[in-house]
């Protein structure tokens, strides 16, 4: 008797890890890739209320919107082009404000900034150029950008 029962717990066992690994199998082949982006608070904001108004979750509106652009915009201008048009776009809004700026100071990051220039998300611990502009916000620039304008 004690052989017999034996035997069945033993079945039971191999049938439970047999129908586990067949579900892992599955749930990975099911599993999509996760991808992190930080992003300024505004732009968060703006993603959680756009989400939220058209009833779908933040995740799938994300996989909307890159899905849409790699697609269709990036198969039209390559990005490059988009990058660069871009930073002449903004040239002469940053000359604008880059001729108040009445002094330069690097820093070392205590929190997460975007860059004036590029609005590229930068992080705590990050080395930046701060530029003090009288009476108006002043204006942080990463690494690329402080080399693109010239500034020590």
């Amino acid at each position: 008797m004690e052989d017999r029962r034996e035997g069945v717990r033993e079945a039971m066992v191999e049938r439970g890890s047999s129908m586990r690994q067949k579900a892992l199998s599955i749930a990975a082949k099911r599993k999509q890739e996760y991808l992190g982006a930080r992003v300024p608070k505004v732009l968060r904001e703006k993603i959680l209320m756009r989400a939220d108004m058209l009833g779908i979750p933040v995740s799938i509106l994300i996989r909307n919107i890159l899905t849409d652009y790699i697609e269709n915009l990036a198969d039209e201008v390559p990005f490059e082009e988009l990058a660069s048009a871009r930073l002449r776009e903004s040239d002469d809004k940053n000359k604008k404000v880059f001729d108040e700026v009445i002094g330069w100071e690097k820093l070392t990051l205590n929190k997460e900034v975007v860059c004036t220039c590029c609005t590229k998300q930068l992080n705590k611990g990050d080395e930046v150029v701060f530029g003090i502009v009288p009476g108006k916000s002043h204006v942080i620039l990463c690494k690329q950008c402080k080399s693109l304008e010239g500034i020590g």
